[in-house]
């Protein structure tokens, strides 16, 4: 039985990231730097939020799959082998992400990595798994937002050095975490902005 549609996972996605938005461009006209190109704390901790709910997202992607639902076009996605509930779907996911993490060095499922949701899906056997590959796997944001993320969290050699590879791959050089998210990028959006619409793009595309 059908019991969800992936689009109800994306449309909750891409409004707590437009409402992360809209904290990130009050921010903005409230300072008192305004009209200058400098993010202050509190819009680089969005960064952090904007990674929390794209992993949820992920995570809602694959247990949905998991579980059997419905793309957006209205296909049909079957349920794997033993789920037949809710709970058999958790199940499977924890067990499967637990052995994805493992594979990758780490005790934690890191859901916001394109690479981790797709080995979970591959080792579940999604029926939508090449969906997910075509539209997760490309992206390279999920990447700049935790190299930015993880310097601005956990500042140190590792991740410093990982932080300076984004901005070299940004074109922006010696400007730090609270400096970098006003940086306008083609089409003369702010990095934070951009981000944002990407992933919202991803969502909706992973859901088709």
């Amino acid at each position: 039985m059908v019991r969800s549609r992936l689009d109800v996972a994306a449309s909750a996605f891409k409004s707590e990231a437009e409402t992360l938005h809209n904290n990130f461009l009050s921010i903005l006209a409230d300072s008192a730097c305004t009209g200058c190109r400098s993010a202050g704390f509190g819009e680089a901790i969005l960064v952090a939020r904007l990674q929390d709910e794209w992993s949820k997202f992920t995570r809602a992607l694959v247990v949905a799959s998991a579980l059997g639902t419905k793309r957006t076009s209205g296909t049909q996605v079957r349920a794997i082998a033993g789920v037949k509930s809710p709970a058999d779907a958790e199940t499977l996911v924890r067990a499967a992400s637990s052995c994805a993490a493992t594979k990758q060095g780490s005790r934690y499922p890191i859901w916001h990595a394109p690479s981790f949701v797709i080995e979970v899906g591959n080792l579940l056997k999604l029926n939508n798994l090449a969906q997910l590959e075509i539209t997760l796997g490309p992206s390279s944001v999920p990447r700049q937002i935790t190299d930015f993320r993880n310097y601005f969290v956990h500042p140190g050699t590792g991740t410093r050095q990982k932080y300076e590879g984004l901005q070299s791959k940004l074109g922006m050089l010696n400007l730090e975490p609270e400096d970098l998210l006003h940086q306008l990028q083609a089409p003369g959006l702010p990095i934070f902005t951009s981000w944002v619409r990407e992933l919202q793009q991803v969502a909706d595309a992973s859901t088709q």
